[in-house]
């Protein structure tokens, strides 16, 4: 589908949220409001896709979600979300959404197929033995500001911007980004996995 009804945003929203709840308990997933707008709301770089499993009883199980991207220089690739809630894994939910959308990506006539999973995770091991190739992993970095000194963020720096989030590419091998991070303040919190398949046919 590439519409869908707030009812269907609800139950979206329901499984992801039991999925981080679950495989990342203590990080904040998404509101209702959030997931909402983001599927309801039409993508500046590409097209969405949406496929919800649900059992025979309708209760909504797993979702997909696929950006098709339509800029220059990317149009041959698509981007994959897809949950499955904790309590209906290993039960082909996760497998049956994949098919389907490899099967849209074929016929959209796309190359890649882009994910991405927490490292060590469930989605890590999901997408490793489906075929998918590791390019690229993310170390991200927090900076706890409850009891940080931001009296200095008052004060005018032209050419900086205050954030409360820095992402660094690859930066457990970087020693140098490392100990700049730590005499920041900025300590590790999470390393995610950049995959992608090809789905040529």
């Amino acid at each position: 589908m590439s519409w869908m009804s707030a009812e269907q945003a609800a139950a979206w929203h329901a499984v992801v949220a039991a999925s981080i709840g679950h495989d990342l308990p203590g990080e904040s997933a998404p509101t209702p409001e959030q997931v909402h707008a983001r599927l309801t709301t039409a993508a500046p770089d590409g097209r969405r896709l949406f496929w919800l499993a649900a059992e025979d009883d309708g209760a909504v199980v797993g979702v997909a979600g696929l950006r098709l991207f339509t800029e220059q220089g990317r149009d041959h690739l698509a981007e994959l979300e897809l949950h499955v809630h904790p309590d209906r894994r290993r039960r082909g939910v996760g497998s049956h959404l994949l098919t389907t959308a490899i099967f849209a990506v074929q016929v959209e006539r796309r190359r890649g197929l882009l994910t991405s999973a927490v490292a060590d995770g469930p989605g890590d091991a999901f997408c490793a033995a489906r075929g998918f190739l590791r390019h690229l992993t993310l170390s991200h970095v927090l900076l706890d500001l409850a009891g940080a000194d931001d009296s200095a963020a008052d004060a005018s720096h032209p050419g900086y911007e205050r954030i409360a989030e820095i992402e660094s590419v690859n930066a457990e091998d970087d020693a140098r980004v490392l100990a700049v991070n730590r005499r920041l303040g900025f300590l590790p919190y999470r390393r995610t996995h950049e995959y992608r398949l090809d789905v040529t046919p």
